[in-house]
């Protein structure tokens, strides 16, 4: 099977698309049971950063929204593949901020971070392939549009009936 081939594409594309969004969906679940970042306070769980990110709007830490972003990527991905694919790449941009956590906001006083935690690797490792397994997926279903696009655009020729007169039909 040559590679170049639409349909070879499309057969690597599927399975491909789809074990990115598994096994980003498994990582993005496993990030809820690690520590998302290790503080002088002690390690700071991923169900509490996701629990509290929302309110990061606040002192302009954006990251936690490339969860809106990539769920929204991920419902758009047959609908609308393109705006899949574009809202799949603003939530990969997005999370990319996460690295430029200094410390935590804790009340009175901010929590330094010291070191990124696991939950942390596997909640951006998470966004990365989901984003991927939205990528290949909205490719795969935009192909599939434009080849039923082009089988609408197929004439048919129209078949065009004599009338016959009654009086020779009557011979």
């Amino acid at each position: 099977m040559d590679i170049a081939t639409p349909t070879a594409r499309r057969s690597l594309r599927e399975p491909l698309s789809a074990l990115a969004l598994f096994i980003g969906g498994l990582a993005w679940i496993a990030s809820f049971w690690f520590p998302a970042f290790y503080t002088s306070q002690g390690p700071v769980e991923g169900y509490w950063v996701f629990a509290t990110g929302w309110m990061g709007f606040a002192i302009f830490q954006f990251a936690w929204y490339a969860n809106l972003f990539i769920l929204l990527g991920i419902v758009l991905m047959y609908s609308s593949p393109i705006w899949g694919s574009a809202l799949a790449g603003v939530a990969v941009l997005v999370a990319t901020q996460a690295f430029w956590f200094s410390s935590i906001p804790a009340g009175e006083i901010d929590m330094p971070i010291l070191q990124l935690g696991q939950g942390f690797w596997c909640w951006y490792g998470s966004v990365v392939l989901l984003g991927v397994g939205v990528f290949l997926g909205s490719e795969q279903i935009e192909a599939e549009k434009n080849q039923t696009t082009k089988q609408k655009r197929v004439v048919t020729p129209e078949l065009k009936l004599k009338r016959i007169p009654a009086a020779k039909a009557a011979i």
